[in-house]
């Protein structure tokens, strides 16, 4: 199958053809031709539009997956198929699944059954045992099985020294230790941001300290060990300050913030939509405000989708009883296209494709003839509406169905 896109604005910082008009011909997934002109009588498939955009395909370094064990919140297969249409290349699964991701077989099980697929799913080893933050994991038997960093996913590590040996051992793995940073001590019970609004909705209260007192100890921790240190969803003002601050000191850390956390605040909150309750929760404008600086100025490296499958049973009850989280891979794209008009492509492409790459030690596609053709071609004018209908994703618990959605992936 000979594929050609018409035009298209590549949009791919450092990259020799960054902000230049091209037409390019794929051909059974492979790059034949790039040129500024390419006749459309030698293609099967002709693509065009004046507001295409290529970049390279996208990377979520924070996916939960069902399977295995929980295969009807999300398969291997239907992850992907969402992934695809999101144009995400590449996801990153947490390990909580059932069972943990905390062995060399359970790990090696995740390869073989994702291999074939046209997404690449990586995972991350549990750095506890069981994710129960008792004893550590065997993380050089992980690595060595292909772990491509070490999470207890959102189980924080309480244990202070459990996080100290963890970063320690992970200098010699050249791997990075992915800390979700919540003191449950704080907020016993707490689901919501702690603010007004809520109490007034009878929400049991999250404080932001909660997030804060997790982000001083492991940046206490990253410092003394002068380990690599990934935050995985921050949503606070004060966490983004608190990790400006370590990288002026040349602390060794990155951090993440969740696209729910950038577009959506707790206002949303006043329905009572389960679709809306998130982990970290929804916070208040001016948190949003300041992780979008946090972003646009570079303390925020990545932007993930914490996409969250669930089944519709475990969503469709009383607030305070619903799981967290919302499913995000097929409809980030769109969202940060058209609500989030602040960051320009070039950050987009950086915190969405690049940078995850770079963290995670994964290869950047290369624009040009013969390699293979890993990239997302993406209108930014064509509007759609995400329904059960074109839904990739086994889930549906998604406060975007059957909203219209402005950008649509083409190709991926």
């Amino acid at each position: 199958m000979k594929k050609l896109v018409k035009h298209a604005l590549v949009q791919y910082p450092g990259n020799k053809l960054d902000k230049q008009r091209i037409d390019l011909l794929v051909v059974n997934g492979k790059i034949e031709q790039i040129k500024d002109e390419i006749d459309e009588t030698i293609a099967d498939v002709v693509i065009s539009g004046k507001d295409l955009v290529l970049f390279p395909s996208l990377v979520d370094m924070q996916c939960a997956i069902g399977e295995p064990g929980e295969e009807e919140k999300e398969d291997f297969q239907s992850a992907s198929n969402a992934a695809l249409a999101g144009g995400f290349g590449e996801i990153v699964m947490l390990p909580n699944t059932q069972p943990v991701l905390d062995s060399k077989t359970t790990l090696s099980g995740v390869k073989n059954e994702t291999k074939h697929l046209p997404v690449g799913i990586h995972a991350y080893g549990a750095l506890s045992k069981g994710c129960l933050g008792t004893e550590l994991s065997e993380m050089f038997d992980l690595s060595s099985s292909g772990a491509i960093g070490f999470t207890d996913g959102k189980s924080p590590v309480t244990d202070s020294n459990m996080m100290k040996r963890a970063l320690e051992y992970s200098n010699g793995l050249n791997t990075i230790i992915c800390s979700f940073p919540l003191d449950a001590r704080i907020n016993p019970g707490g689901i919501v941001n702690e603010s007004l609004d809520n109490l007034i909705l009878g929400l049991k209260p999250s404080p932001n300290l909660a997030e804060e007192l997790m982000v001083v100890r492991d940046l206490y921790l990253a410092e003394y060990t002068k380990a690599r240190l990934h935050f995985s969803t921050i949503s606070t003002e004060k966490s983004v300050e608190l990790i400006r601050d370590a990288k002026k000191k040349g602390i060794n850390v990155t951090c993440g913030v969740a696209i729910a956390n950038l577009i959506f605040t707790e206002k949303q909150l006043a329905g009572f939509d389960s679709n809306y309750k998130t982990n970290p929760p929804l916070r208040s404008e001016k948190d949003r405000n300041a992780l979008l600086t946090g972003v646009m100025d570079g303390i925020i490296d990545v932007v993930v989708t914490d996409h969250t499958p669930e089944i519709i049973e475990n969503k469709d009850r009383e607030f305070d009883f619903a799981s967290y989280g919302m499913t995000m891979l097929e409809t980030a794209l769109s969202l940060v296209n058209e609500y989030l008009t602040e960051l320009q492509w070039d950050k987009l492409v950086e915190t969405m494709s690049i940078t995850p790459r770079k963290i995670l030690n994964l290869q950047l596609p290369k624009l040009e003839q013969g390699e293979e053709f890993n990239f997302t071609l993406f209108d930014s004018a064509d509007s759609w509406v995400y329904q059960d209908d074109v839904r990739q994703s086994k889930a549906s618990n998604s406060p975007l169905l059957n909203k219209k959605l402005l950008g649509r992936v083409i190709l991926a």
